[in-house]
């Protein structure tokens, strides 16, 4: 996949014209980290934010113990970074970590401020998707507070799940190995996670190794009470 479409996959840039996703992908840069290296450090100066073609990032933090505290996991097709860049201290207030693996496209903050300043449409359809960014934080946080232990993975799944990898048996979903990671996006305690996935296959949905396959999107979006635009698949 060339860097334009991987810009066009992206929600924050869904509605911005192909003719200024070429111009910005000929200054963003596909990058790879390997497991467990460092992407940032928390006080590092924001100059790009990125987007995860493959593999998946976490935030974290250490605490006043020394404990590390993870503030959100991201997937492929996300995006994270963004409020650092944009923000008047243009600092990253967290650290950055590759918890598989990862293929990232780091996009630099320079392009957006120029061409913010020479046209004010793209600054309106930027405004725009960042609110349509804060309306899908709203339904996660939805989802944590209102919905089942299965339901959330369920969702999770729907929304992870790669539609190039529809075969015979379903779409094809991969998770970090990691599944304490997945849990703690999800608010959900890792010995439980097991449990809950388990109550998902009378839904479609099959664990195989460390893949995990849905058979029946349908199925599985009706118990998951999620909207046609929550299921990207």
């Amino acid at each position: 996949m060339n860097l334009t479409s991987a810009l066009k996959k992206t929600s924050l840039f869904q509605s911005i014209d192909t003719n200024t996703l070429e111009q910005l992908a000929a200054q963003c840069h596909k990058k790879s980290y390997a497991k467990g290296r460092d992407i940032f450090a928390m006080g590092d100066t924001a100059e790009s934010f990125f987007i995860i073609l493959q593999g998946w990032v976490k935030l974290y933090r250490p605490s006043r113990d020394g404990d590390e505290v993870i503030i959100h996991v991201f997937g492929p097709g996300e995006s994270f970074a963004e409020a650092a860049v944009f923000n008047d201290s243009r600092m990253y207030p967290v650290n950055a970590q590759a918890i598989e693996d990862v293929v990232l496209v780091e996009v630099p903050r320079n392009f957006f401020v120029r061409k913010i300043e020479e046209d004010s449409r793209f600054a309106l359809r930027m405004l725009g998707a960042i609110a349509a960014r804060q309306h899908y934080l709203v339904q996660q946080l939805e989802q944590v507070t209102t919905r089942t232990a299965p339901q959330r993975i369920g969702a999770f799944l729907i929304r992870f799940c790669r539609k190039e990898k529809q075969g015979t048996e379903g779409w094809l979903v991969d998770l970090p190995y990691d599944k304490s990671i997945i849990s703690t996006r999800l608010n959900i305690k890792a010995e439980t996670f097991s449990r809950a996935l388990a109550k998902l296959e009378p839904y479609g949905v099959e664990v195989k190794d460390r893949d995990i396959i849905i058979s029946n999107i349908a199925k599985l979006t009706d118990f998951c009470d999620l909207l046609p635009q929550e299921t990207p698949c």
